[in-house]
């Protein structure tokens, strides 16, 4: 029992250290793999050769309805050459067209489109996992031990509440005693209420970069960035 629940768990966490887009790349990229391999499986298929073709009407000589156009182009074949299947589809507005196959052995196949398919995927998921490791929007890079200062910028704050959702320990909005029509801003309650990473991760999510996270150390900014430029 407990080695089932360390292996839950492992997997959890190792999901839980991932972003999104990666998790989803891999499982597009293990289907691909999947995919393709099938794609270089020979199979066994019967080969034909084509007899005959041609029109079948809605009925026949009698006046009859053709219920089954398939074994009425077979029925009325005369040409040499055993017709062992047949295939028809509708022909608007004279009635159907036939055509008729012997089976005059088997063959080795391949399935392109599982190929085709399968190497679309695997391309889908190489640039799923690069965007992933790449860019990482919602975690930080790697874990955050040293202390650190955060701060809220209310100019930018929009009052959106998701670091207050992320980090409610960490983050409030102001209460308003007087009715007003701007929003309540956000602000810091109580700066070690909950793990860097969890912090830095609320940072992430606001969506007009109004929480400064510093190192508290150096001074170093660790979010939002600054530009390159």
């Amino acid at each position: 029992m407990d080695n089932g629940k360390n292996r839950k768990r492992g997997i959890r966490n190792l999901l839980k250290s991932y972003d999104p887009v990666v998790i989803l790349g891999m499982i597009v990229l293990v289907s691909g793999v999947i995919l393709l391999t099938y794609g270089f499986v020979p199979t066994t298929q019967p080969k034909t050769l084509l007899l005959s073709a041609g029109p079948v009407p809605l009925s026949d000589p009698h006046g009859n309805y053709i219920t089954n156009p398939e074994l009425y182009f077979k029925t009325n074949y005369n040409g040499t050459g055993s017709m062992d299947l047949v295939y028809c589809s509708p022909e608007a507005p004279s009635g159907f067209y036939c055509w008729g196959y012997q089976y005059i052995g088997t063959m080795i196949s391949y399935s392109m489109s599982s190929r085709f398919y399968g190497a679309g995927m695997i391309i889908l998921a190489g640039v799923s996992i690069f965007t992933g490791y790449k860019f990482e929007p919602l975690k930080p890079k790697g874990p955050h031990l040293r202390p650190i200062t955060i701060k809220v910028d209310e100019d930018i704050c929009v009052s959106n509440g998701v670091c207050v959702a992320l980090a409610p320990s960490v983050f409030q909005l102001q209460k308003q005693n007087n009715p007003t029509i701007f929003a309540p801003l956000a602000y810091v309650v109580n700066p070690n209420g909950a793990d860097n990473d969890t912090i830095i991760q609320a940072a992430q999510m606001c969506p007009t970069g109004a929480i400064i996270i510093e190192d508290a150390e150096t001074g170093e900014r660790i979010h939002p960035p600054f530009p390159k430029s």
